[in-house]
């Protein structure tokens, strides 16, 4: 080896180690993701794809969802995996499958839940049914061992059951409800959004709108690329532009615009038979009131006297 060789770093002769790119974060299972490539997306793998605007719209009109993708560290993958209805639905059926041994008929997915002590005394209800549940159960089967007499302040206790709302899916909901009568068998989900204080349905649409925000400005991009008439082209880009703070020019005229144009000589013809036909009005007036105007011959002529000079 030459001097010159030996005097360099040896960092230089190290193979370059490319780091390997981490593995994807994704919980579905494979045989439930929908297969993209049937709707013209082209797959990292299956369910998984490029996170684009153009493959957003299709989703979109297939009435697809879709959730961000993240490595096994934490970092964002710039990639998207859909979600479909069929996909949701399997979710829950494979959840609800999990949940058979609470279940009043475990062969019907949308059974009642088991209550009271049959509830207390399922060994799996540990992990599948909430503490405030156990909790409330408890309390209401002491109360039905030793009944306290009922007074203003305390109300008896209640009896969790199953949310009793049917999803899009045919699915019974899997949450609990509290079991009071102003509940009406329904979760804290279902029910807050069939009771609202006043105001909270303005915040709700409010909050519908920022949410919406992002798909506005797809379907401005969409019509901008995609529309077939240049004017919906123009008014997509300008609409843009306009949101972007990005205004055009204010066109200012100063000019004076007279919507009575008539000639000058007309307009002082016309004042001046107004002058006269006043005039004409206002003798009629003073002669009905006995007042006379002399004329001409009544005027006499003052002389002018001249003083003399002391």
């Amino acid at each position: 080896m030459s001097e010159s060789s030996e005097s360099l770093p040896v960092s230089l002769f190290e193979p370059v180690v490319i780091p390997e790119r981490p593995d994807l974060e994704i919980d579905a299972a494979l045989n439930i993701r929908p297969e993209l490539e049937k709707l013209g997306i082209i797959e990292v793998e299956r369910g998984v794809c490029q996170d684009t605007h153009q493959n957003r719209a299709i989703l979109r009109s297939a009435s697809m969802g879709w959730d961000p993708v993240y490595a096994t560290n934490g970092v964002p993958t710039g990639l998207i995996q859909a979600r479909s209805k069929e996909m949701l639905a399997a979710y829950r059926t494979i959840s609800l499958t999990e949940k058979k041994p609470i279940l009043v008929d475990p062969t019907f997915l949308n059974s009642d839940y088991l209550t009271g002590l049959d509830l207390l005394a399922e060994e799996k209800s540990d992990y599948l049914v909430p503490s405030w549940v156990l909790g409330a159960t408890r309390k209401w089967q002491s109360e039905q061992t030793t009944p306290l007499p009922p007074t203003s302040k305390k109300k008896p206790a209640t009896l969790p059951t199953r949310c009793r709302h049917i999803k899009e899916d045919r699915i019974r909901c899997m949450l609990w409800s509290s079991g009071r009568l102003s509940d009406d068998r329904l979760c804290r989900v279902h029910l807050g959004s069939q009771l609202s204080k006043p105001g909270e349905d303005v915040e709700r649409a409010r909050a519908r709108l920022v949410q919406a925000a992002p798909y506005a400005v797809d379907m401005l991009e969409e019509l901008m690329l995609n529309a077939s008439s240049e004017p919906v082209k123009l008014k997509a880009s300008t609409e843009i532009l306009d949101r972007a703070g990005v205004r055009g020019g204010v066109e200012f005229d100063a000019r004076i615009v007279v919507t009575d144009e008539k000639a000058p000589a007309q307009v002082i013809a016309e004042r001046l038979n107004r002058l006269a036909a006043g005039a004409v009005a206002a003798a009629a007036r003073m002669a009905a009131a006995g007042v006379t105007v002399p004329n001409d011959a009544d005027i006499v002529d003052a002389e002018i006297v001249e003083e003399e000079s002391e």
